[in-house]
């Protein structure tokens, strides 16, 4: 009983760093024109900012996974919080833009100790049904991190100023990072490696069936952020007097369905579960192709989009987290670097193309993926 209790608490816990973690993506949105001001230094010059936190949160991202496979997730999440929690400190210290651009880059490489690991954590010590449920919560809180990301940055730095937003992660860091000590169990020796890092992703990727999963997860976050930054460019145009963030969320109300994830995989497979949201989503993509001009017709598929996309990742991780097996930290850092990667390239895609053909791109993209998941061979 006590153990099962243990396994709740760290549950908990990892929800709530996905939180936060993911929050760090967009604090500091709502900064840009602040600290333009501040320093007397081009806006552009600031948003640059954000893409050094991208690039080295990904280069975290990839290399975590496998030292957590020889050092244990315990280790690795907890002092990669604390980590990032003097990465975070220290932009708050920051004086001119290049001290910004290099604390920020830090504290993307410090954060990427989070999502791999904590799958893989999850892999390890829960029991399959809390493990998809934990999976499933904390894709969740990745989703909901970009409605409230900015929020909670916007209403800090109203009070605080902008350097006060990162003072106030990184006390949450530090103490995430002391819960992590006391809560998280430590790796079963027996599932350590002694291999060199890294030295497992050549065979992973000589898998034909996961081969064919990273393609699909190159998709995912690419769709999500090019869908809702395309309906921001169409709405301030076709609807400027609608709310943005309304319509936005209204459709996150989906992702409660990540709720029944795990009951969804374990009634239909996991594989039939991927091919069902593929189509979902491109036949919601599609409807709202048709009815562009219909903002609650919008509102309403997007629900379903969202929906969709939160039984697919839980999904995906745990087909990946199993076809992985003993190389599991090394395979869920692939996949979490896949899924970032894809988000580097929706910017080309939303600002260079009408969102009704965006819409159709995307729609085409989940119609391949779903031709793709017919060519898996293995079910997990």
């Amino acid at each position: 009983m006590q153990r099962r209790k243990n396994h709740y608490f760290s549950a908990t816990l990892l929800i709530v760093m996905g939180f936060l973690v993911v929050c760090s993506l967009y604090t500091l949105i709502p900064l840009y024109n602040s600290i333009s001001w501040e320093w007397n230094v081009p806006k552009q010059k600031v948003i640059l900012a954000s893409s050094f936190f991208s690039i080295f949160y990904a280069i975290g991202l990839l290399m975590f996974g496998p030292l957590s496979d020889r050092f244990g997730r315990k280790n690795i999440i907890s002092y990669g919080f604390l980590l990032s929690a003097i990465a975070t400190i220290l932009i708050a210290q920051s004086t001119n833009i290049s001290h910004l651009y290099v604390a920020r880059s830090i504290q993307g490489f410090t954060l990427g100790c989070f999502a791999p690991v904590a799958f893989a954590y999850c892999f390890d010590h829960f029991s399959p049904s809390l493990r998809n449920f934990t999976i499933s919560l904390i894709n969740a809180a990745f989703l909901l991190s970009g409605i409230f990301g900015p929020m909670i940055s916007e209403k800090i730095a109203t009070y605080f100023q902008w350097k006060g937003v990162f003072i106030f992660f990184s006390f949450f860091y530090f103490l995430l990072f002391l819960f992590a000590r006391f809560i998280l169990s430590p790796s079963n020796t027996l599932i350590l490696t002694k291999d060199k890092p890294w030295k497992h992703f050549s065979t992973l990727l000589a898998d034909r069936d996961l081969r064919i999963l990273y393609l699909i997860v190159f998709s995912l976050l690419l769709s999500f952020v090019t869908f809702y930054d395309s309906l921001f460019q169409y709405l301030s145009k076709a609807f400027p007097d609608q709310s943005f963030m309304l319509v936005r969320s209204v459709g996150l109300v989906g992702t409660v369905s990540c709720i029944f994830s795990d009951l969804v995989m374990r009634t239909v497979g996991t594989k039939r579960l991927l091919l069902s949201c593929s189509l979902s989503i491109s036949i919601s993509l599609f409807i709202m192709m048709i009815f562009y001009e219909n903002l609650f017709l919008i509102g309403a598929f997007s629900v379903i989009y969202v929906a969709a996309i939160s039984f697919f990742l839980p999904a995906i991780i745990t087909y990946i987290g199993i076809l992985g097996s003993n190389h599991r930290g090394s395979a869920i850092s692939l996949y979490s670097f896949t899924l970032l990667i894809g988000t580097a390239v929706s910017p080309i895609i939303s600002h260079n193309f009408s969102f009704l053909s965006v819409l159709g791109f995307l729609g085409i993209c989940f119609l391949l993926n779903a031709i793709l998941v017919l060519g898996i061979r293995r079910d997990a």
